[in-house]
């Protein structure tokens, strides 16, 4: 399996960054996971010899801008989101829009949408999981984000894909908002595989605090291989996780195989 990150906080040479996560995946189906927040993603893409003409679908992870905004520079394809994706939202703090800047009608003039709440299998070892419960007591307890009526808005969008490989399951997330210890969880069930070997994306972890901590007990008890925290994973973080884990070093323009 390979991994070609498009878009991602930081950059190796040659490639440019932005706030935002994009990545290329090829298994048994070739899969763009997000698009990041403007056209960066393509441009990176295209260094990497790629112009998504051979991808079989687009998955957006959940419906924030940083994620998904770049589908405007997209057509053509299937595009797979949880139907919550399009909520209008904003931070808590600032009342800035964290949100699509593109609502279902506009999308649709340009991609054939599936919306599902629950897995949905995109090939025989691909599954994006849908809504992922959120079953620990210590991930998704608050949000930095409100609905337009002033309640809490914990992204029940957000979602992630699982890869069936030879060596253990692989998860990728785009932020982790339900929690990215919730979503190995749910990746175990979806695939009835208890073997992880990979967890890969943004985990949402900026401080190393009690939730941080947990999150770490909870991955090497699980006896993950592979770990790539970034986007969305603070650097104090990351070192943190580098304590125990194998990190990969994760960055626009870094091709990973697996």
């Amino acid at each position: 399996m390979k991994l070609k990150i498009l878009l991602d906080n930081t950059a190796a040479e040659g490639f440019e960054s932005v706030h935002g996560f994009s990545v290329l995946v090829e298994s048994d189906k070739k899969i763009l996971f997000d698009a990041g927040p403007n056209k960066l993603f393509a441009k990176n893409a295209r260094k990497l010899d790629e112009d998504f003409s051979d991808i079989d679908s687009v998955i957006l992870s959940h419906g924030h801008w940083d994620h998904g905004d770049g589908l405007k520079y997209l057509s053509g394809k299937e595009l797979i989101l949880h139907p919550d994706c399009f909520i209008a939202r904003h931070r808590k703090r600032n009342n800035t829009h964290v949100g699509l800047s593109m609502n279902k009608e506009e999308l649709l003039k340009n991609f054939k949408i599936t919306e599902s709440k629950k897995p949905l299998w995109i090939s025989e070892n691909m599954v994006f999981l849908g809504e992922i419960p959120r079953v620990n007591d210590f991930e998704s307890k608050e949000s930095p984000f409100l609905l337009p009526d002033g309640s809490p808005d914990f992204v029940p969008d957000d979602s992630a894909i699982a890869i069936i490989s030879s060596k253990g399951l692989i998860v990728i997330s785009g932020c982790a908002h339900s929690g990215i210890c919730n979503t190995v969880e749910y990746a175990k069930k979806v695939s009835k595989i208890d073997t992880v070997y990979a967890v890969i994306g943004g985990f949402h972890l900026k401080e190393i605090d009690e939730l941080t901590i947990k999150t770490i007990e909870y991955l090497k008890a699980e006896n993950i291989k592979i770990l790539g925290p970034t986007h969305c994973t603070s650097f104090k973080v990351r070192d943190e996780f580098a304590k125990s884990f194998n990190l990969l070093e994760l960055a626009a323009g870094a091709v990973i195989e697996l």
